[in-house]
């Protein structure tokens, strides 16, 4: 008994010691060593790597490996933690920990990718639903930033199988609706020359939705996008006119689709086209479909390497353009060609609309003011010289011709007359302010228009200026040349109009 326990401690211990040491991994190498761009990594089940020296918390979580122009990444998805591979020897690996993320959970299946130095996370499933979030990691924070667009355009982009084959003519448009989309995820390829991001389909999941419409809670449409990393603007590009593979790989000129053991194709976004492998290379592509499924496929140097870092496997596949077809089939249906977003709008635009829009509103006021002055100023009855005064004041009503001798008795006197004072006889005192300003200033404008009428001048009845006690508020007087015209003092004489 004591001998069983023994060997069983024996054995912990060597396994602990094993999982401990750093990792052997010649793919791994290769992938470090590459010297051109590798701008998307595909890991369909990458997990497990460096079990003792990773977040105890998420032992279970897919892996994704991101390599950029000075490191090598390891990422826990589902969360923004990420390592970094330093090489201890030729095929030896260890890890260190280069984030301070916190929170995690928002992110599952989202799209891994990188231009340069810099590492993005675009998309993913999180707390119910999807999201179309772009992010960025911040090597000086430690920490995932968040880069707003116009636009978002919410996916999963599951590294797997795609669960949902179809292909349509030209002139069809599939019913996806029939199609069970609950993991049929989006695929995407980056252009890391031009900084843009092609998404061939649309995964969009809302868990909080009622479950009446199922096509609301989990929904997968034809649309190819673009994204441009620099303007942050999504550009529709047309519907997908094929979906559906068992892996998906990153090449300079597209996506590697291997659809099946007899077929793989160049989804060509930049150009719309597919690109079909020359019969007499699928051979080659068989392997992917034999044993054990690879954790890791990328391309670099003219061959696609492949392999399970965990295993210390390693395999290669020579490829090159020329090994591929053009047979005239498109990859998308454009839709009338591109067309962005009307959110998408770059600021000069949005400010060049708003503008014209002011410009037309301040037109449109001019007229409408001075057809009431012309509407005023025809009326036969008023522009009549042989109108008397006394007639003509009548267009002013009862609170107007009150406000006009309560100034007169002001500014007579050498004061000002008040805010406050004028919204006692206007009747809006105990009023909230914008009530108040709104009813002052219709009030004092509407005098003023109707004394033009009254005396034919174009001179202001009631002026104001700033308050000497408080320039932010003003006070209102009778203008100088009024208060000692014939109208003014016959005005005064005058009773208020029944």
């Amino acid at each position: 008994m004591l001998l069983r326990i023994a060997l069983y401690l024996l054995l912990f211990f060597l396994q602990f010691i094993v999982q401990a040491q750093p990792l052997r991994s010649e793919l791994l190498q290769r992938l470090y060593d590459a010297d051109q761009p590798i701008a998307s990594i595909y890991t369909p089940s990458l997990t497990g790597l460096f079990p003792n020296k990773t977040d105890k918390r998420y032992p279970y979580n897919k892996q994704y490996l991101v390599k950029t122009d000075r490191q090598l990444l390891l990422g826990l998805a589902g969360t923004g933690i990420l390592y970094e591979l330093i090489p201890i020897s030729a095929g030896v690996f260890d890890i260190k920990r280069i984030d301070s993320t916190l929170y995690a959970g928002n992110n599952f299946c989202a799209a891994n990718f990188s231009f340069d130095s810099v590492v993005y996370s675009y998309g993913g499933y999180g707390f119910w639903k999807t999201n179309g979030s772009l992010k960025q990691y911040n090597p000086f924070s430690r920490e995932w930033d968040i880069i707003p667009l116009f636009d978002e355009r919410a996916s999963t982009f599951c590294q797997g199988p795609s669960g949902v084959n179809w292909k349509r003519a030209s002139s069809a448009i599939p019913d996806l609706k029939d199609f069970n989309t609950t993991y049929a995820p989006s695929f995407f390829w980056v252009d890391p020359v031009s900084k843009l991001f092609f998404m061939g389909a649309q995964h969009v999941i809302n868990e909080g939705l009622t479950d009446s419409l199922v096509v609301d809670r989990s929904e997968f449409n034809a649309q190819v996008s673009m994204l441009d990393i620099i303007k942050k603007q999504w550009t529709t590009l047309g519907k997908l006119n094929k979906y559906g593979w068992h892996y998906t790989i990153q090449l300079p000129w597209g996506l590697l689709i291997i659809e099946s053991p007899e077929s793989a194709y160049i989804a060509d976004f930049k150009n719309n086209k597919v690109l079909y492998c020359k019969s007499d290379l699928l051979p080659q592509f068989r392997k992917f479909f034999k044993n054990e499924v690879p954790d890791v496929f990328f391309y670099t140097n003219n061959f696609i390497y492949v392999g399970s870092p965990s295993l210390n496997t390693i395999d290669s596949i020579p490829l090159q353009l020329s090994n591929f077809v053009f047979t005239g089939e498109q990859l998308f249906l454009k839709d009338g060609g591109s067309r962005n977003s009307f959110l998408t709008l770059s600021l000069f635009y949005w400010i060049v609309i708003v503008f014209f829009s002011l410009l037309v509103a301040g037109v449109i006021f001019w007229f409408v003011r001075r057809n009431r002055l012309k509407r005023y100023l025809s009326s036969s009855a008023i522009a009549d010289s042989t109108v008397s005064f006394s007639e003509r004041i009548k267009i002013l009503n009862e609170t107007e011709i009150e406000l006009i001798h309560y100034l007169i008795n002001k500014s007579v006197k050498g004061k000002k007359t008040t805010i406050e004072e004028v919204n006692r006889l206007a009747g809006v005192a105990q009023k909230s302010e914008p009530i108040r300003r709104r009813v002052r200033s219709e009030l004092i404008n509407s005098i003023n228009e109707k004394w033009i009428v009254v005396t034919g001048s174009r001179d202001r009845l009631i002026t104001s200026i700033k308050s000497s006690f408080d320039a932010r508020t003003r006070e209102y007087y009778i203008a100088e040349k009024w208060l000692i015209s014939d109208m003014i003092i016959q005005l005064t004489k005058n009773k208020l109009p029944g």
